[in-house]
């Protein structure tokens, strides 16, 4: 049952990257404290001054995500400049009201914009608007500054401490812990096999067990993610790697074909199932040999097809321990950092910036947005408290964060209101039992912290929950607790979602329908590059190569996809949710296949004769054109191309037949393509690309 739970919490969290934050966050927080606060008892100081320094801390472990570790230092030790300087601006600015929130409106609109210029930007001005909207909630005299510059670079410093030294993130312990991930995911995977077999019927446990796919193909995105940043490793490391994570993940996918044919056979799937999850309890060193026990096992069942790809499962799993735990002998000093991360970066941002000016720049559109809402957050938390107006500001500064459409900031807003309100409710229950204790306090703060930083990029509504009820807790150590304070909270809160809720949808606004479009056409564009570069590899070398990296970005493209139609798809409405969740199928199938053709298709393109490798890649040429036309690009007719496709996978499928050996990597391909070439047709359905060919003759 332990162990049961164990594989969850693992499966639920990549690496333990959330747990990791969260520890990090808090320890940053604690050692912070245990500094800070005995300095200003000493000196005779408000202990609120602290606070600073914990919210440098938090946001130094939070936002600072550049590419390389030593671009992340920096960035870290910069924090305190622009927290202190928003900090100094705030307090001078108090004792006049007007300029007070001119200077507010200003500071959120630079700490929006500078996000143009890059991540470490995005981390300044974010911590920028946290040392203003500090200084409206502390009230500090400008001789308590000085002091809270200390705090703040206490904070940043036992950030680094803690990040760089005592937590880092090093290469051995990343890879040690994504095995453990990919494991426990792959365990998860097969438990929900097991539950839909149980309830076959059960469209619930459909949609889970895709949702377990989903997230296995995440994590591994991810892992090689993770792998791009790791140092001290050299290429040829990361390209065993990489393959190996995506063996795992793909024998761990064609294992849901034959599981599910299981479930419709007589004798059920749940006894095919009890060896497999055997399997993966077992020590990763014994993997091939229990994979062949099993694999036996199966074949005396007369599962035939299951037990090769269990085969295929526990020699991809026991690929992946032993490359991760090689990984040690592969260090290559001075190989260590991705010195092209930052020049791609400005390559990219310079290409944008010729594409988009002014008011068409999404920075620039954000900015403005975010501007107008914290306006009128003011204007409506006026109305409520003269006093605490600030609280809506905020709400409405950081449902705009990370959002791209109309729909994800009306989820985001409600998201925030509803645990604001679950938060002030647990708020006030906690802080009326411990005011008065102070140690209780802190570490009740300190524990909240934990559990919202824990949540962070997986549930915004426990988020939210968690940082107000810490507000509770810390309004009963600054001596200001009272209901109607956490009231106010509450209120001010809806205010300013409803102010940011507004902004979106009457000024510069980015319709949700608009953003999948765009990422529609992204996936489906990088899908046309992936086919033409596959096609001119087989032209020009006879062979493949580099198409993991490739088939990892059409990845990136599709979840990028899939996360921007979540607020539509999450509502469930009949007619554009049914057709929407249509086309994410099928997307979704789109590069699974591609996956899986990554794999077969350089043995393929190897093995055939010159004139069957031209047909290869006239097939390839024809897909990546069709998926083109299915964007509005191109000249040819969409059928058109649909029916040349057709007619080259029939040559193909012709000349597989013939071969006098049994199934081979063309017989794979073939069907691979087939399948991707299913996928486009069907699409061009949804799109009415098919239809207007059925419509014109009619006419």
């Amino acid at each position: 049952m332990w162990s049961e739970w164990w594989n969850r919490f693992v499966a639920s969290d990549p690496a333990l990257r959330r747990f990791r934050t969260a520890v990090r966050v808090v320890s940053s927080v604690a050692v912070t404290l245990l500094v800070v606060l005995p300095v200003l008892a000493r000196l005779g100081e408000p202990l609120s001054s602290a606070l600073i320094g914990a919210i440098v801390a938090i946001q130094s472990s939070v936002a600072v995500n550049d590419a390389t570790e030593r671009g992340r230092l920096i960035t870290t030790l910069l924090m305190p400049i622009p927290a202190t300087a928003s900090l100094t601006v705030a307090t001078a600015s108090q004792p006049l009201p007007l300029l007070k929130v001119l200077v507010f409106l200003a500071v959120i609109f630079a700490a929006t914009y500078v996000r143009r210029f890059g991540v470490r930007y995005f981390a300044l001005g974010f911590v920028g608007f946290f040392g203003y909207f500090f200084a409206m909630f502390l009230r500090p005299d400008l001789s308590q500054v000085p002091m809270m510059a200390v705090a703040a670079v206490c904070g940043a410093l036992a950030a680094c401490l803690v990040r760089f030294v005592v937590l880092r993130d090093d290469p051995q312990g990343v890879l040690r812990r994504g095995r453990r991930t990919m494991r426990a995911q792959v365990h998860a995977l097969l438990h929900a096999v097991r539950d839909l077999a149980e309830h076959p019927e059960s469209a619930a446990r459909r949609r889970r067990l895709q949702n377990r796919s989903t997230r296995l193909n995440e994590t591994a995105l991810m892992l090689e993610g993770t792998v791009e940043q790791l140092t001290g490793i050299d290429e040829r490391g990361r390209q065993r790697l990489r393959q190996r994570l995506l063996n795992v993940e793909l024998a761990a996918e064609n294992l849901l074909t034959p599981l599910t044919r299981a479930i419709d056979h007589p004798s059920g799937a749940v006894p095919v199932l009890s060896p497999l999850l055997y399997l993966l309890r077992t020590d990763p060193a014994e993997f091939r040999k229990a994979a062949k026990r099993v694999a036996e096992e199966l074949e005396r069942q007369g599962s035939a097809e299951l037990a090769m790809t269990v085969r295929r499962l526990g020699t991809a799993m026991a690929e992946l321990a032993e490359a991760t735990s090689e990984l040690g002998g592969d260090y290559v000093p001075g190989e260590s950092e991705p010195a092209e991360t930052e020049e791609s970066g400005e390559t990219e941002r310079s290409q944008q910036e010729e594409t988009e000016t002014g008011l068409r720049r999404p920075e620039v559109r954000t900015a403005v947005q975010v501007t107008t809402a914290a306006a009128l957050a003011i204007l409506g938390g006026q109305l409520v408290s003269p006093n605490r107006w600030y609280w809506a500001v905020i709400t409405a500064f950081v449902v705009f964060i990370s959002v791209n459409s109309r729909g994800e900031l009306l989820m985001r807003a409600w998201q925030r209101t509803a645990g604001t309100l679950l938060g002030v409710l647990a708020g006030i229950l906690v802080a009326s039992q411990v005011t008065g204790y102070l140690a209780t306090e802190l570490a009740l703060v300190l524990l909240c912290l934990f559990l919202a930083f824990y949540f962070i990029g997986y549930s915004y509504a426990a988020l939210t929950f968690f940082i107000t009820t810490a507000l509770g807790i810390l309004y009963g150590i600054l001596g200001t607790f009272s209901v109607g304070v956490l009231e106010t909270r509450l209120v001010e809160t809806a205010v300013g979602a409803a102010a940011g809720v507004v902004a979106a949808v009457l000024v510069l606004p980015t319709s949700t329908r608009s953003v999948i479009r765009s990422r529609s056409e992204d996936f489906l564009l990088r899908l046309r590059d992936l086919l033409r570069g596959a096609a001119d590899s087989i032209d020009g070398e006879g062979t493949v190569s580099g198409l993991r990296e490739d088939v990892r970005e059409l990845d990136d493209r599709f979840h990028r996809l899939r996360g921007s139609a979540r607020p539509l798809t999450g509502l469930r409405l009949r007619s554009q949710g049914s057709r929407l969740e249509r086309e994410l199928t099928m997307a979704s199938g789109c590069a699974y296949y591609v996956r899986n053709l990554t794999v077969v298709l350089g043995p393929t393109a190897e093995m055939l004769d010159g004139d069957t490798r031209d047909r290869l890649v006239a097939l390839l040429r024809d897909m990546a054109e069709a998926a083109e036309r299915l964007t509005g690009r191109g000249d040819r007719d969409f059928d058109e191309v649909v029916s040349r496709m057709r007619d080259r996978a029939e040559e193909l499928h012709d000349i597989a037949e013939t071969l006098p050996a049994g199934p081979t990597s063309l017989h794979r391909t073939v069907y691979l393509l087939d399948r991707v070439g299913r996928i486009l047709h069907d699409l061009g359905r949804e799109f009415g690309f098919v239809e207007r060919r059925d419509a014109e003759p009619a006419r």
